[in-house]
């Protein structure tokens, strides 16, 4: 059964179109927008430093990181990117995932300017059915700054449940930092599609 499910989600990339985004496996030419992403104050604000990007060669290698991902059959994470232009815009997905347990991370950011229109909201809601059916996981973690209350709200409001506070979990700008820890189980969302 474990290798059954596996071996058909790496099948084929799964790309997602939703209203005016779609979800796609990230290409080499996406760095230059996602060193832009990444280097935006508004977002990296809520970021470690070892996630920022400091140069084009940088934000390649990291582009090459997550998009590899899915074909090495580790993990999967994607583009989110414009419907009309095809720009991307932000990324998500699951920075880790460990079969055996399964459990996986879920990670997000998107442009300033596409923010509070609910787009990563439909985005979650469909990575968390995807997760938990075609995926077979049974935990999602999530970890956010205790100061970034946007991703806070988001994550309750997918029902996520708060697990405590990692302290001084990450070094951010040279300092050790508090993390916000959160988890959303597969029984849970069960329930709540009831």
């Amino acid at each position: 059964m474990h290798q059954n499910y596996l071996q058909s989600f790496f099948n084929k990339f799964p790309i997602i179109v939703l209203d005016n985004v779609r979800l796609r496996d990230l290409r080499l030419s996406d760095s230059e927008n996602y060193l832009k992403l990444m280097q935006d104050p508004r977002v990296n604000e809520f970021l470690s430093d070892e996630d920022i990007p400091k140069n084009a060669m940088e934000s390649l290698n990291e582009v090459r990181f997550w998009s590899g991902l899915f074909y090495k059959k580790i993990s999967v994470f994607w583009a989110i990117a414009d419907l009309s232009s095809d720009e991307l815009i932000g990324s998500v997905g699951y920075n880790s995932w460990n079969f055996y347990n399964r459990r996986a991370e879920i990670c997000y950011d998107l442009m300033p300017e596409y923010w509070g229109k609910g787009i990563m909201t439909k985005i979650l809601s469909t990575l968390l059915e995807i997760a938990f059916k075609a995926m077979q996981i049974n935990r999602i973690e999530a970890k956010c700054m205790m100061h970034n209350h946007t991703s806070q709200y988001l994550l309750k409001k997918m029902k996520f449940k708060d697990e405590g506070v990692l302290r001084q979990y990450r070094i951010i700008r040279g300092k050790p930092t508090d993390i916000m820890y959160y988890s959303l189980l597969k029984e849970d969302y069960n329930v709540l599609q009831q």
